[in-house]
């Protein structure tokens, strides 16, 4: 059983700050950083500019727990309202017709939760299957994507909506120092985006076909990636250990390419975790600047937007697409440390 995704729509914040204003603003609000040259080094590492749900005065204010909590959630799930009308725009459908919702999100993790209110809010049927995840950050919109195609085995007459949104610039706290801390404040961005998955391509334009997947985690390494909480809201933390990740996923990825593959891949949809982390995939399945281009310009001009930023550099790859039957990787890499993978095949309809 085949899984096609359709064209993605996304709700980029419309809030665009230059990377180097938050580099400068994090130097001169902390003046006496014991680590400050390292920190200006980092920071300088990461040009570009970002993309914000919010204006950037209101992300770097100080707010309480709730605040951000109930901020967070209402402002993911008005964009998801717009991501998901426009992604089955694109598909041809409409609320009636999905059979199915996944939602993914780790910043917007409210009870009944995301899946419920666009159940609601769309409307969609109040029979439709439910598939939502909360806890998978950065590999969420991999995983859904795995998902779907697992539950179109199933159902293969289902159609299948999946919302993926992170609003990770909430997570900008200015008591948090640790260069990992300062790094990431300069890295996220936000993003909602939508598509509709299907056994068969919706209308007449190309498609994405899922083929083969991967599921993998690397035994003990729940402390590279984590959310915490404390009494000024939801933060990310990693170590150092974190960017040691791709370089031990590799072996368990290429062997699985190698068995699933007769010939080297042609195009990537890459989650681009930061500039080190792409930098090592790239070295790993040794491919060349064009294979991670559109994930290079997704974090340098809107940065890393955790689950959903597949679907921007997707999207990008529906504008520029590759030949008819060329063969792609879809990966994405999350706490756990956890990798979602997908073997996938550019589509065109025939004249």
């Amino acid at each position: 059983m085949s899984a096609y995704v359709s064209r993605p729509a996304l709700v980029l914040g419309e809030h665009v700050v230059d990377a180097a204003r938050i580099r400068d603003d994090i130097l001169t609000w902390n003046p006496n950083h014991p680590k400050l040259e390292v920190a200006r080094k980092a920071l300088t590492n990461l040009p570009g500019t970002r993309r914000y749900l919010r204006p950037y005065e209101e992300i770097t204010a100080e707010r309480t727990t709730a605040q951000r909590k109930d901020d967070v959630f209402d402002t993911i799930l008005q964009a998801a309202q717009h991501a998901a009308r426009a992604a089955m725009d694109h598909a041809g459908v409409t609320p009636d017709d999905i059979d199915c919702i996944i939602t993914t999100s780790s910043s917007g993790d409210r009870m009944p939760g995301l899946d419920v209110h666009l159940q609601n809010t769309l409307p969609l049927r109040p029979g439709i299957r439910r598939r939502p995840m909360t806890q998978l950050a950065c590999a969420g919109g991999s995983q859904a994507l795995i998902i779907a195609e697992e539950h179109l085995a199933r159902y293969p007459e289902h159609k299948i909506l999946v919302v993926a949104g992170e609003f990770l610039s909430s997570l900008y706290q200015q008591s948090l120092l640790s260069i990992e801390d300062l790094i990431y404040k300069a890295l996220w961005g936000d993003l909602v985006a939508a598509t509709v998955v299907c056994a068969r391509p919706l209308g007449p334009g190309a498609s994405l076909r899922i083929d083969h997947t991967l599921e993998y985690v690397i035994p003990h390494t729940t402390d590279r990636y984590r959310k915490e909480t404390d009494e000024r809201g939801d933060r990310f933390s990693s170590t150092r250990a974190s960017l040691r990740s791709v370089t031990d996923l590799a072996p368990v990825l290429m062997d699985w390419l190698d068995k699933n593959t007769d010939g080297p891949l042609d195009f990537g949809i890459l989650h681009p975790g930061g500039p080190a982390i792409l930098a090592k995939l790239a070295t790993a399945l040794d491919v060349d600047e064009q294979f991670t281009l559109h994930s290079r310009d997704v974090l340098a001009e809107e940065g890393n937007l955790g689950g959903p930023t597949i679907f921007s550099v997707l999207e990008r790859t529906y504008r520029t697409p590759p030949a008819d039957g060329a063969c792609g990787l879809v990966f994405g890499l999350g706490p756990g440390v956890a990798m979602g993978a997908l073997l996938v095949t550019w589509t065109e309809p025939q004249a």
